[in-house]
């Protein structure tokens, strides 16, 4: 939790660092955005000059050439006995002679009153029969010409349409529109930007504009954004790409039935730089920000920031390192004070600690072995017999107790089988080093508080549960115990006492004024109220965790 918040603060200065060096509006600014969006509405009025400019206006004075003429009407009056020249050459000498002759690229034909296509002249043959496809030319009016956009097999062109004769027949020219360095279109939008026109997706030919070979993104703008395109105009700029490499783009209709519609050509021009031309170092991204208005207390927020990450920086480490070694500092006083019988290492998880702990805890073990062996050795007479009764351990070799993490299969020490012997008063004792003899009474225990006796070696956790289950078990085997006189029983009151101070004290339970009188005493007035009863031989206790806290349990022998 600590580093998480520690990152967290960390992540809010170094972004506000990054904001800084990179600008308020992802590398581009507002200016930015309205300088792209006038360029775009720039390419659009162009479009509109340029096709308006087209040379398919001088198309219509191909109609007015005599021999044409006469190839049309070969029955007119006043022509005499001329012989009429064939439509097709009378029409491409009147086509060549006016405008092809000019303009190469340009494709005239000549359609009847059905559409059909009588006669044509010039390279673009296909492009001639889409164009009489067109809605503009099936709709058109007959006595009225019109001249508009046309995007044909992939080019945008310009069309234009004749008014229709007595026959109704109606001249149609179209060229391509001229997007090249010459044009007004590329002088007015430059070529700088990276711009095209976009139809379904797809850049039409000849109009790409493409500096650093940016034909994806003009194609991905122009599908993302075409539905943003006004009827008129241009849109507002809008983001494209990612990181450094992401720009802005704006979209246009291009002028005329090649912009209507969904499939319409589409004008995309994108910014010169990419986000990462945005980004300055942070003394000049700093002297910028202040000029547009970052206050001190901005500064001072970002400093602030700063502080405390450099401090938990330092502090955290610090804190995760000294708090293992506090508790365990607190574990080996309180196996010093008695309070506690062994180590609780496998709470410590991995690292120095751990070790640390694992390796107290096998000293632990080892010197409570040599210590139970060092009391039988010295209570032992010469025959090889224990001069002194000890309490017997449980003879079950392994027992696994729950309720804590880690728990691992025990070895209990063997057995100690003793018989009263002649020197049985007599026999020396031998305490454990950390637990205070009967004639030396513990330093900083309050009255009452329980000692452990002098001749018995400290008890792990599962040796006192497995001498109670031994107990309980025995009992129930070998029917009821006599019943335990008054040294014995209060001896019995003080290693439950024990026990129960032991559970407390794992389960981060207060024992503050919390002594043996008092819990001797409730002890006394339960067994001496179950005892009443005439079937009760005997009554044994046992400590357990009920809903999280320590409690007690008493188990009647009946007889």
């Amino acid at each position: 939790i600590w580093a998480a918040i520690l990152a967290c603060l960390a992540t809010a200065f170094l972004a506000g660092m990054f904001l800084l060096s990179f600008g308020t509006a992802g590398g581009f600014t507002d200016a930015d955005r309205a300088a792209l969006k006038a360029k775009t509405e720039a390419g659009v009025v162009a479009l509109e000059a340029a096709i308006q400019a087209s040379p398919v206006a001088r198309a219509p004075a191909i109609l007015s050439d005599p021999y044409l003429k006469l190839a049309l009407n070969p029955g007119q009056p006043g022509i005499g006995k001329v012989t009429p020249p064939s439509l097709a050459d009378a029409f491409a000498t009147a086509a060549n002679s006016a405008v092809l002759s000019d303009n190469t690229q340009m494709t005239v034909g000549l359609f009847d009153k059905s559409g059909a296509l009588l006669v044509y002249a010039g390279g673009g043959h296909d492009e001639l029969v889409e164009a009489a496809l067109l809605p503009n030319f099936v709709t058109a009016p007959t006595d009225k010409e019109d001249q508009f956009s046309a995007a044909l097999r992939g080019t945008l062109h310009v069309a234009r349409i004749s008014k229709a004769d007595e026959a109704g027949r109606r001249l149609v020219a179209i060229h391509p529109l001229d997007l090249g360095a010459n044009s007004i279109f590329r002088r007015i939008l430059g070529t700088q930007n990276p711009a095209a026109l976009v139809r379904s997706g797809q850049p039409l030919e000849n109009t790409l504009i493409n500096p650093g070979n940016s034909g994806e993104a003009l194609t991905k703008f122009a599908v993302e954004h075409g539905k943003d395109a006004p009827g008129v105009g241009a849109s507002d700029a809008f983001k494209v790409g990612d990181g450094l490499n992401a720009r802005i783009g704006s979209i246009g209709r291009v002028p005329g039935p090649a912009g209507a519609g969904d499939d319409g050509a589409m004008l995309v021009v994108l910014s010169a730089n990419t986000a990462a031309a945005g980004q300055k170092d942070l003394f000049t991204a700093l002297g910028e920000a202040k000029a547009n208005g970052l206050s001190g207390e901005h500064l001072a927020i970002l400093l602030f920031v700063l502080a405390i990450s450099l401090a938990l920086a330092f502090y955290l480490p610090n804190l995760e390192a000294a708090n293992p070694i506090r508790r365990l500092t607190a574990e080996f006083n309180a196996m010093r004070l008695g309070s506690q019988q062994q180590l609780f290492y496998d709470t410590y998880g991995a690292g120095p600690v751990a070790e640390l702990a694992k390796s107290a805890h096998g000293y632990h073990e080892a010197l409570r072995s040599s210590l139970a062996a060092g009391v039988a050795e010295e209570d032992g007479d010469p025959s090889g017999r224990a001069s002194r009764r000890v309490p017997a351990v449980s003879t079950r070799s392994h027992r696994k107790v729950p309720g804590r993490t880690g728990a691992v299969d025990r070895v209990d020490a063997p057995p100690v089988v003793a018989t009263p012997g002649p020197a049985e008063d007599e026999a020396p004792t031998m305490a454990h080093p950390s637990v205070p003899s009967s004639s030396q009474p513990a330093a900083g225990r309050g009255p009452g508080f329980f000692t452990m006796p002098a001749t018995k070696p400290l008890r792990s956790r599962e040796t006192v549960i497995g001498n109670l289950m031994t107990m309980d078990n025995e009992a129930s085997a070998s029917g009821p115990e006599p019943a335990k006189d008054d040294a014995v029983r209060e001896a019995y009151y003080q290693e439950v006492f024990e026990e129960f101070v032991k559970f407390k004290l794992e389960n981060n339970e207060p024992i503050d004024n919390f002594t043996y009188e008092k819990f001797a005493t409730k002890l006394r007035a339960n067994t001496a109220e179950l005892m009443k009863r005439p079937d009760v031989k005997d009554v044994q206790f046992s400590v357990y965790i009920k809903d999280g806290k320590v409690a007690l349990k008493a188990r009647v022998v009946r007889g």
